[in-house]
């Protein structure tokens, strides 16, 4: 949905920076967290008896750029909620679509806490491509 259709703009705008790091020549979707405030939160995940992750997408129309994709990722922990609000790169989103996760890292690149992304559209979107792939494979 164009933010200029959404009635508090506020809540979409961009809190945090996305990147991406390779595991095993993999690229896997980050998150970066600045805040001491929120990772100190995480060390406390263990004990919490309920929690909830939601990621969805949005645009936001930009009057000389055009549309841009961002994302809202959020996180429950119990009656608390942090979010995330990041305008990503494409590569960004391919790899939270093909991996279906996403992690919050730390500045020093060291993981926080990672959400498996378990949605119809995830699920269908990767099957289709490995199908696909599988069909370029066997052409080879």
């Amino acid at each position: 949905m164009p933010l200029d259709k959404i009635e508090d703009t506020e809540k979409f705008i961009q809190t945090h920076k996305t990147l991406i790091l390779h595991i095993k020549e993999n690229p896997v979707a980050c998150i970066v967290e600045e805040n001491l405030e929120n990772i100190s939160k995480y060390t406390t995940f263990e004990n919490k008896s309920k929690i909830k992750a939601s990621l969805r997408g949005f645009l936001n129309k930009h009057e000389e750029i055009g549309l841009l994709v961002g994302c809202k990722f959020k996180v429950q922990i119990n009656d608390e909620v942090l979010e995330y609000t990041t305008y990503p790169a494409n590569e960004f989103i391919d790899a939270v679509i093909l991996n279906e996760m996403i992690f919050l890292i730390d500045n020093q690149m060291k993981q926080i806490f990672s959400c498996k992304i378990s949605t119809d559209q995830f699920v269908k979107t990767k099957s289709e491509f490995n199908k696909f792939q599988e069909i370029l494979d066997k052409q080879k």
